[in-house]
């Protein structure tokens, strides 16, 4: 499974974290747009995996694929699969909403899942890659977390993506929320009690506007893979 955390770590990261909106927005207007992305996509991912590319990932026998052609086989199913979603909003007039989000995402992940090699399925599900996991968690309760709630809150009232201080404000609450499940022993559990009650403070004194629906995605999403995280460096709750 190394390959394929290294593989997700790459799409999390070019997909949302250096995905900025001038990226976004070009994307949906050229194709010129749209390899930019990709290409950042195949950078990022040939980072994180070069000292594995020369390998076979895919061996059917009769032939045998290395990293190096599975990585054109990723840029062109991101490619596709982007292009389409853009295709489907535009021609098609399907409203970009979570579940195209959801999609989009879930199509993804199945394609670097299906081409990444599994030496031992019936070992460690984790493998070894403890602080790429742990980066992968914290880039999901900090970018992708936004990105959700901003189409779940656009699906329910029609809101524009969060300004900077709003979107970083969240973020941040989130991240010590996270932050708290690496705490020694029990400490997490009343540390993170402690947070989500301020958080619903917050909303109750309207310190800042947050939506009920932002609250819960943003505390169950966290408390998710906060408790992942926390398996993943202990080895155990």
């Amino acid at each position: 499974m190394i390959i394929f955390w290294r593989l997700l770590l790459a799409h999390l990261l070019a997909d949302f974290t250096l995905q900025f909106d001038i990226v976004n927005r070009l994307k949906r207007k050229s194709i010129y747009g749209m390899i930019l992305h990709c290409t950042t996509h195949l950078v990022v991912s040939i980072a994180l995996i070069y000292n594995y590319l020369g390998e076979v990932w895919i061996d059917w026998g009769f032939l045998k694929i290395t990293g190096w052609w599975v990585m054109l086989i990723i840029l062109v199913f991101h490619f596709i699969v982007d292009e389409l979603r853009i295709y489907a909003m535009k021609r098609l007039k399907v409203k970009d909403n979570t579940i195209c989000f959801l999609v989009d995402q879930l199509l993804h992940v199945f394609v670097l899942f299906m081409v990444s090699p599994i030496y031992n399925f019936n070992g460690i599900f984790f493998g070894n890659e403890k602080w790429i996991i742990i980066i992968a968690t914290f880039v999901i309760i900090t970018h992708v977390t936004t990105v959700l709630i901003y189409f779940v809150e656009k699906d329910l009232a029609e809101v524009t993506f969060p300004q900077f201080d709003e979107k970083y404000f969240l973020i941040f609450e989130r991240m010590v929320l996270w932050g708290f499940f690496f705490a020694g022993g029990y400490w997490w559990i009343p540390f993170m009690l402690a947070w989500v009650f301020q958080i619903f403070y917050i909303k109750s004194k309207r310190i800042i506007d947050l939506s009920y629906a932002n609250i819960i995605i943003s505390v169950l999403i966290t408390s998710v893979f906060g408790l992942m995280a926390r398996i993943v460096y202990y080895g155990s709750l």
